[in-house]
């Protein structure tokens, strides 16, 4: 039998295994729970495990099961998996193949590796109507949840004595609350009803008790603030979600939960098909289990180890300490209950710890254990951190303003030194701000933007939300529906038109629909149509003469976009793109046009999805979008987060959510802003619960009920012991709950930065001091902090750093750092003079308006004399020269840009075809002109899909890359189906078609000489069994013809780039890559990208210059 060392030689002779982590890969008990602390390494340990077990011949490689919770976790493990699998191979490790065929094949098979929403919904499709499900049902989203339950509310009638003021967005939010929790809780419609009649009366008769809390004043507060009309409103909404509930069925639609819960439904009701799945899988790994809800486990104890099947494994992997999704149904108390589900069913559980963070330095890992010192796991054994070896001393360091805004700012400015040096050591940084809560992002986003330093908002801001749109969508909503005036007034406001000109407007408004009503004789409107008084403006001089040009220009714009509301969806918008001027506008700035197309691509793709639709319903599913799908502060989605695909960005200030950032790192840099009391701090008032909120499920109700905090009316004789009970909840019991979900959130913040940790926050808010965070106290009292140079007299929050002046921001200073052998606890700044505090603004203009004024051209005559014209005030003339300022500044920086040829990121086929033509690139850069679609394209796209099914993978094909002129036949030369089938025929009588892929449509990031060049690799394949090849070989398939030499030449710094990328990403010897092209036209491979890293950077160099 082949020993442990060698197949780990094999694996990864770099980096062998830790003693903890070889327990794990070893252990063959039944059932194994591995609590796994953040960066320990659990990926490889997981491939390890499963190559090591493969190698022995324990188990084949189709009878391992992964199953984690996000594609980009799953393919990251199943790439790892077949990495190592590969590595077994290539040294002769595998066990021989069996005679028999069926087997012989087997062991050339894939593991499978899977989501665990994948895994449910692959069972309910199979074996759903065994239990009445439907295996064609489609999937919706969030926001069609809404939009549904909406239309369901709509044509029902609720007793309003029994809903009360219950508005109808207000009734559609408490339904789908309702319909989410029987479903996530396997429970009906009358089992709930019953709960609430129950406790309905229960409160009823505690209120008839007369006895008074005599000398428990906040106990009677607390009392008298329960309200029976939140059971009330629940109860009203129970009819709804059965109605809600039948709609799905009729319409064939489901949801993420659905999937689960018919899953879970077929395995109770017919074992047969969980000893099936049990049979096929005898090696299991369930990774990020702490994520589970009870209703997930449950599912996956019946499917995967059913009672009397012994002879299989299953290993739990999770960190209770990184439990945060409480709200979706999952508790750190995952684990602890694997531990009693799985044991009992195969016979008791081993629990095993990987403690050695691999990924932060040592002051960050004081940092985490000293927030990770108030968490308890019940039933769980959790080590503390611990550092690897080789660890850098690291830092922590906090930042202490005295207003928030200056906090931001401090947060900045230290970014910028962050980049700066590491672009002095020739490489882009690794930095991220991760925030509680999006509404952080705003205030982060603009202090990096005065400084010129680029950022991305991941996932804080959906497509719907991004200003460019939201202007698309004002212009859309006007057209289709005149009496949104909100929708008008951002129009207005964007083409600068001034207070004095919007009041003129107002009154004009009223005063036509006060002669409307004289007129007509009919009820006067409840609200004046704005969009009726710009169509049919008054003579005279009721506005200034440029609000009459502009005033009439947007309402000719509206009326062209009525004409043509008929048209497809994706034609209005790209026609109202074109009207707005946005596509002149967004000249320079890539980021706009993608999120354009981006939309017009989600207009036909709503269209498609929902046949004879039309704008009107579009527009509103859009408001429900913006409002339920990515509107709220916590994270949406059963399975997949609403931010599922993230990846690391390298020289891009990355600004996301907590939630968002789990599972990922960031080399240089991560701050935390807003670690004050009262934000990102434990909780302990202005706290809600079932009792008081009818939008929250019951937790009496909930599978997780023994976990959470208890009360329940019907649990108590009299008012008196009623109360206390209700206080104990409300003031001890529900915010200690809360706070342990908040300190695991910090938890997870504080363990994503490898060098430096930044904490920040600030002493004053609207007037009054303010508290650093309890998980800030926590860092600085547990940890030997060491005050900043000059910081020795006087209290640390109070004393200013020394150090050079920031010409950026003139009177303040950052904070300055401790040496370098401990964590710096820092003071952040010296207050700006005073808070400077974001008043509150309308709705409509709550949002950064784009793009920027587009008609107002500051007036030399009018910034001189300093008048007020109708059309604005002299606050106005003041943003007008400051904008005028502000744009001349950009368009100088762009200028440099453009001038210099770099860009933030740019892909390998922007690398091709600035090679080929660098004059052409420069002026598609500063103009970009659309491309004629080609059939060449489309055939290279159609090409490349097939190959991917093929390999049973989805196709990610990146269009530009088979759009060469070079390369491509022209459009009169189209090819016939006939030769698209030839060449699939070449393809699959190719050697390639019998090679096993490593992956398939992969996308790999890359930094060369200092710039970042993005890539999708056709496939990759494991060639280390070919003599004329090397271990790793990348293939990029060609529908055109072959290159001349010229044209080979900037092909082959394309390849140079894949084979380095994947040399970067995966550990692999560049050496051991080759690159090379597949002609399918006649079959022919061309090997090419011989290229080492400083070869490419000089090329690139070269053509940059």
């Amino acid at each position: 039998m082949t020993s442990y060392e060698a197949i780990m030689r094999a694996v990864n002779p770099a980096f062998p295994p830790t003693g903890e982590q070889r327990l794990v890969i070893e252990s063959d008990a039944p059932a194994i729970l591995v609590v796994a602390g953040a960066g320990s390494g659990k990926t490889a340990t997981m491939a390890n495990r499963i190559a090591y077990h493969v190698a022995r011949g324990a188990v084949r490689p189709d009878e391992v099961l992964g199953l984690t919770f996000t594609r980009k976790a799953a393919g990251e493990l199943a790439l790892r998996v077949e990495s190592s699998l590969a590595a077994v191979r290539r040294a002769g490790l595998m066990p021989a193949a069996p005679e028999d065929g069926r087997a012989r094949r087997s062991i050339l098979e894939r593991a499978t590796v899977s989501t665990y929403n994948a895994f449910a919904s692959d069972i309910a499709q199979a074996h759903g109507m065994l239990v009445g499900g439907d295996p064609s049902a489609r999937l919706i989203t969030e926001a069609e949840r809404w939009q549904v339950m909406s239309d369901v509310v709509a044509s029902f009638s609720v007793d309003p004595d029994v809903a009360g003021t219950a508005s109808p967005a207000r009734i559609v939010e408490v339904s789908l609350a309702l319909a989410a929790g029987l479903i996530d809780n396997g429970l009906t419609v009358d089992r709930a009803r019953d709960f609430f009649h129950r406790e309905a009366a229960a409160f009823r008769r505690l209120a008839a008790d007369r006895r008074r809390f005599s000398g428990m004043p906040e106990v009677s507060r607390d009392w008298s603030k329960i309200k029976d009309t939140s059971f009330s409103l629940q109860i009203a909404c129970l009819p709804i979600v059965e109605a809600y509930f039948e709609r799905k069925r009729s319409e064939g639609i489901v949801e993420f939960a659905d999937q689960v819960a018919t899953a879970a439904a077929l395995v109770r009701a017919h074992p047969a098909i969980g000893r099936d799945i049990a049979a096929r899988y005898r090696l299991v790994l369930l990774d990020e289990y702490q994520d589970t809800s009870v209703g997930q486990a449950e599912f996956l104890t019946s499917a995967l180890a059913p009672e009397g099947m012994p002879g299989r494994s299953v290993c739990a992997v999770g960190d209770p300490n990184q439990a945060i999704y409480g709200w979706r149904g999952a508790s750190s108390n995952a684990l602890a209950d694997f531990a009693r589900r799985f044991g009992a069913r195969l016979g008791g559980t081993t629990q095993l710890s990987l403690s050695t963070s691999f990924r932060s330095d040592r002051a960050i890992l004081d940092a985490a254990n000293a927030v990770a010192s108030g968490l308890k796991a019940e039933g769980v054994e959790v080590k503390r951190l611990a550092a690897r070896t080789g660890a850098g001393p690291g830092r922590v360091a906090e930042v202490r303003a005295e207003s928030r805004d200056d906090s931001y700012r401090a947060v900045a400015r230290r970014i910028r030194e962050v980049t700066s040096e590491a672009s002095a050591e020739g490489r882009q940084a690794e930095i991220a701000v991760l925030c509680r809560k999006r509404s952080y992002m705003d205030p982060m986003a603009e202090s990096l933007r005065e400084l010129g330093v680029p950022y991305e908002i991941v996932g804080g801001e959906s497509l719907v939300m991004r200003p460019e749109i939201l202007t698309v969508r004002a212009a859309l909503g006007v057209a289709v529906n005149p009496a949104r005036n909100d929708l008008l007034l951002r129009l207005l406001t964007l083409w600068g038109i001034g207070a004095s000109d919007l009041r003129a407007l107002h009154a004009w408004s009223v005063e036509l629909a006060r002669k409307q009503t004289e007129r007509t004789g009919l009820d006067p409107r409840s609200e004046a149509s704005l969009v009726e008084a710009l169509a049919d403006l008054p003579e005279g001089c009721r506005f200034t003469v440029p609000a009459r040009e502009r005033l009439t220009a947007v309402a000719a714009i509206l009326e062209r976009l009525r004409s043509c509301v008929h048209l497809p969806l994706d034609e209005l918008i790209a026609h109202c793109v074109s009207i707005l001027g946005l596509e002149v506008a967004s000249a320079g700035s890539q980021r706009v046009k993608t999120s354009i197309d981006s939309f017009i691509a989600l207009g036909r793709d709503y269209q498609d999805q929902h046949p004879g639709s039309g704008l009107a319903e579009f527009a509103a599913w859009l408001d429900m979008v913006d409002r339920h799908e990515h509107g709220g502060e916590g994270e949406s989605g059963v399975d997949e987060l609403p931010v599922d695909d993230v990846d690391v960005h390298p020289g891009v200030v990355q600004i996301m959510t907590v939630h968002a950032a789990k599972g990922l790192e960031w080399r240089d840099l991560v701050a935390v802003p807003e670690l004050v009391e009262g934000q990102f701090a434990p909780r302990e008032s202005g706290l809600s619960s079932w009792v008081s909120d009818a939008g929250i499920f019951p937790f009496p109700l909930r599978r997780d009920a023994a976990h959470l905090p208890a009360f329940r009316a019907a649990d108590h004789e009299g008012k008196i012991e009623a109360g206390q009970a209700y206080h104990r909840f409300l003031r001890e019991d529900l915010p200690e709950h809360e706070s342990r979900e908040a300190r695991r959130l910090a938890y997870v913040a504080f363990t994503r930065p490898t060098e430096e940790l930044l904490l920040a926050g600030y002493s004053r808010l609207n007037g009054r001091d303010v508290a650093r965070s309890a998980f800030l106290e926590d860092v600085r009292r547990r940890t030997a902090a060491v005050p900043a140079a000059g910081a020795a007299s006087g209290s640390p929050e109070e004393s200013p750093a020394p150090g050079p002046p920031d010409p950026a921001a003139p009177g303040s200073a950052e904070g300055g750092s401790s040496p370098s052998s401990g964590p710096s606890l820092a003071p952040g700044c010296t207050p700006r003079g005073r808070d400077e505090q974001p008043g509150a603004v309308p709705d409509y203009s709550g949002r950064p308006l784009w793009p920027t004024d587009v008609l107002r051209v500051p007036s030399a005559a009018r910034l001189a004399e300093g008048r007020d014209g109708r059309a604005g005030t002299r606050a106005e003339s003041r943003a007008d020269r400051a904008h005028a300022v502000r744009m001349l500044i950009a368009e100088k920086v762009e200028g440099a840009r453009e001038h210099t040829r770099r860009r933030p990121y740019m892909t390998a086929t922007e690398v091709v075809h600035m090679a080929e033509d660098p004059e052409g690139f420069l002026a598609q850069q500063r103009r970009p002109i659309p491309r004629r679609p080609s059939r060449a394209a489309r055939t290279g796209t159609e090409l490349h899909a097939r190959i991917a099914e093929f390999y049973e993978r989805p196709a990610t094909l990146d269009v530009d890359a088979v759009l060469s002129a070079a390369e491509q036949p022209v459009d009169q030369d189209a090819v016939t189906r006939e030769e698209e089938r030839r060449m699939l025929g070449v393809f699959e009588a190719s050697r390639w078609a019998a090679l096993s892929p490593l992956a398939i449509e992969e996308g790999l990031a890359v930094v060369v000489g200092g710039r970042i060049v993005r890539c999708t690799v056709d496939a990759v394949f494991d060639t280390s069994a070919q003599p004329d090849l090397p271990d790793v070989t990348i293939v990029d398939w060609k529908t055109g013809r072959r290159p001349d030499a010229a044209g080979l030449a900037s092909r082959e710094l394309q390849l140079a780039i894949y084979r380095i990328a994947w040399a970067k990403a995966h550990g692999t010897p560049l050496q051991s890559v080759g690159a090379c092209f597949v002609y399918l036209r006649d079959g022919g491979t061309l090997m090419a990208g011989d290229l080492d890293e400083q070869q490419i950077a000089a090329r690139m160099d070269e053509l940059s210059r």
